[in-house]
């Protein structure tokens, strides 16, 4: 896993790739929220994208 210093000198693919295979810890609530904040965004980027 990585940490966020690392995340800041990610690219836009990698965030991406990564926001796709990382999933929260079961019963984690605030890791389940922010899972689904990471997906629906990751939705509405896909669908900007084909607009």
């Amino acid at each position: 896993m990585t940490n966020p210093v690392a995340v800041k000198y990610m690219s836009r693919a990698e965030i991406e790739s990564l926001m796709y295979t990382t999933t929260a810890e079961s019963g984690n609530q605030q890791a389940e929220l922010f899972e689904a904040l990471v997906r629906r965004l990751l939705e509405i980027m896909e669908q900007d994208a084909h607009r």
